[in-house]
């Protein structure tokens, strides 16, 4: 039986599982890999305080993470393809009332940066 989402471990398995995938996806890899080659353990320090804070409701993330994203020709491919990814780690890994958290909180940034990234364009 699988376990909730619980702790800050389990966000750091989260996101470190996640981008193995996401590094050797041959779809949105490239655009990680080509701007994270050499700071990817900075990327993933950021975000365990960004899903901690989503999902566990604990306040260690404070900033704005969608600008960073602008000038990196995104389209609504490449975040519906981020989303499977990400459900598919949660689903294979994690069940309960926070792991249903975290695959409707992807869907929603998700849909929230593109949005924003969209009247930037």
């Amino acid at each position: 039986m699988k376990k909730d989402i619980a702790t800050l471990k389990d966000i750091e398995f989260l996101v470190d599982h996640f981008y193995e995938l996401v590094k050797e996806d041959s779809f949105i890899g490239p655009v990680f890999n080509s701007r994270l080659s050499g700071r990817w353990d900075v990327h993933h320090k950021k975000l365990y305080r960004f899903w901690h804070t989503i999902l566990l409701r604990r306040p260690d993330y404070f900033g704005d993470p969608v600008p960073v994203h602008f000038q990196m020709n995104l389209d609504e491919r490449h975040f519906n393809h981020w989303c499977s990814i990400w459900i598919k780690i949660v689903d294979d890994n994690f069940e309960g009332v926070v792991a249903e958290r975290a695959k409707f909180r992807g869907k929603t940034m998700a849909n929230a940066f593109l949005a924003k990234i969209l009247k930037q364009v």
